[in-house]
């Protein structure tokens, strides 16, 4: 698996992020329509909820790093639930210093992306997003692991993967 540096948003034209976003959503929402045999139009997207939907330890994305450096530590692994499917196809890093690196997500037995964080940088002292050249799906019923590369410490790791959740009306969410 090759390394990924991650594209800064301010780098993007305007438009160029939801495009990234739209042409994510309609992959994955394609391969659900085909896998679990639903039309398109019987399925909802959502943004992701860390707690609901990755098994995350806190309902938002903000926690601590652990005691090691230069060392992956797990954000939340799991197996997704049935008739769920999730695309992740960037970060967003509300972080006050750089304290991870990298972000590595497994998905099944494969390492399906490393994310390289360290290209972003903030505009005007907001948050480093970037965006990735490919969305990582996680599909119903599929084990998943996701990573950080720790560079500080037991420090800030605001890191907010961004993503969504495609799945059956219902499920979560209904008409």
């Amino acid at each position: 698996m090759a390394e990924i540096m991650l594209i800064p948003q301010a780098e993007l034209a305007t438009g160029e992020s939801a495009a990234i976003r739209k042409g994510a959503i309609a992959a994955v929402k394609a391969m659900a329509s085909k896998e679990l045999n639903i039309p398109e139009d019987k399925l909802v997207v959502r943004d992701i909820q860390p707690g609901v939907d990755l098994g995350y330890t806190y309902s938002t994305w903000d926690e601590v790093t652990g005691s090691s450096t230069a060392a992956y530590e797990t954000m939340t692994s799991g197996t997704m639930s049935d008739r769920r499917y999730v695309g992740i196809y960037g970060v967003k890093d509300d972080s006050e210093g750089v304290n991870v690196t990298k972000i590595r997500v497994k998905v099944g037995n494969s390492i399906k992306s490393i994310w390289h964080l360290e290209s972003l940088y903030s505009v005007n002292g907001g948050p480093r997003i970037g965006f990735a050249p490919s969305v990582v799906v996680i599909p119903e019923k599929t084990p998943y692991t996701i990573e950080r590369y720790v560079y500080v410490a037991a420090a800030s790791a605001q890191i907010k993967l961004k993503g969504f959740v495609v799945e059956p009306f219902g499920k979560v969410l209904s008409p």
